[in-house]
């Protein structure tokens, strides 16, 4: 209840306070809270044909699918877990983790200005993809939103109870911009340099980015037929056990709740598939809602009815990065920009009378 001169506030679990991909991405074959998509085709398969991996990172879970019969023993099948592991445990703390003390993005937050900073080839490919998408998005998507997204609540710093004023927004958004940083490729060790204290983000990108990194692990051991998901992002390949494709659906934009809103189209080739959505975490002040993805244009979170924005594209990064970008435009600017850039995006409007989907051009195919 609303106390006299307060504003109520609810706060969603800190849980989610980086991920903005709410979806679907498969079924569990032993579990049917979820509904049937077709017949007897998609009937749930046998346990035993499939190995399941899963674990936690990044703030996480991750689950990977692969058929039981492509690992000969038990001994390989525990050397693949554990390579996964490694591989995400290293992606995770030793380079995107804004927790982690001796992560490489936090040093690099940490770094003087005007100063060569060293960094990984992992590191080098998330910026340069996050440039190049927050320029083809005029700013939409902006790695350097950290002063933001605390100022709000939904960072590090913890959660907000009441609205920023407009000073301390403006503060914010003064410090971020990509201009702030400069990425060096043109010696033997890529470095950056800082011209003033940008603090990057790279939450709306790295577990895309982790997903195609196991996608490559996995096709590095053979492995032609596989479902990756790590907090709803997904890489899928070839088929499950039965011949069948993968399950890989949008959910319906409602928190509680896990219903099918939307199958997506999946052929036996690589596809990824990435979802942002603003209707999980936000916080209630005098009965407006304030979501934790954030405008870094205007420095306020969005305030729009598009509440869920799914990109479907070779490289899980891509689609992770974009779908942040054309939720952050909004409906009418996010449509234009994806058949502008023949994107395939599957939008979720919030409307008088219900949830209303839109499609770009290239998402057809995917139907």
């Amino acid at each position: 209840m609303k106390q006299a001169g307060t504003g109520a506030k609810t706060v969603l679990p800190a849980f989610f306070i980086f991920f903005s991909v709410f979806f679907i991405a498969w079924y569990f074959y032993t579990d049917n809270s979820y509904p049937q998509i077709s017949p007897a085709s998609q009937a749930p398969i046998s346990e035993s044909s499939l190995l399941a991996l899963s674990g936690q990172t990044m703030g996480t879970q991750y689950r990977i699918l692969l058929h039981n019969s492509a690992l000969s023993s038990e001994s390989a099948k525990a050397v693949l877990a554990k390579s996964i592991s490694d591989r995400l445990y290293y992606l995770d703390k030793s380079l995107f983790s804004t927790y982690a003390p001796d992560s490489e993005i936090t040093q690099l937050n940490q770094a003087e200005l005007e100063k060569h900073f060293s960094v990984s080839d992992e590191i080098v490919t998330v910026l340069v993809k996050a440039q190049e998408v927050y320029t083809k998005s005029s700013g939409a998507f902006d790695m350097t939103i950290k002063p933001l997204v605390d100022l709000w609540g939904f960072g590090s710093t913890g959660l907000m109870h009441t609205v920023p004023e407009q000073e301390a927004i403006d503060q914010a958004k003064a410090q971020i911009g990509m201009a702030g940083l400069e990425l060096n490729r043109d010696t033997d060790k890529a470095y950056v340099i800082k011209h003033r204290d940008v603090f990057l983000d790279l939450s709306a990108i790295a577990k895309g980015y982790a997903v195609d990194q196991i996608g490559l692990l996995l096709d590095s051991q053979g492995q032609d037929n596989y479902l990756v998901e790590i907090g709803g992002e997904v890489i899928a390949l070839g088929r499950r056990p039965d011949g069948a494709q993968w399950r890989i659906g949008i959910e319906r934009p409602q928190r509680g709740q896990k219903i099918l809103f939307q199958r997506i189209q999946s052929e036996p080739g690589k596809i990824a598939v990435a979802t942002s959505g603003s209707y999980l975490n936000f916080f209630t002040d005098d009965d407006q809602q304030y979501s934790h993805t954030i405008n870094p244009l205007t420095g306020k979170p969005v305030s729009h009815n598009l509440v869920s924005v799914t990109v479907v594209d070779e490289s899980a990064m891509t689609a992770d990065a974009w779908a942040t970008a054309l939720l952050v435009h909004g409906l009418e600017e996010g449509m234009k920009l994806a058949n502008d850039l023949q994107l395939a995006a599957f939008f979720i409007v919030n409307s008088s009378t219900g949830f209303k989907a839109l499609h770009s051009d290239a998402f057809n195919s995917y139907l």
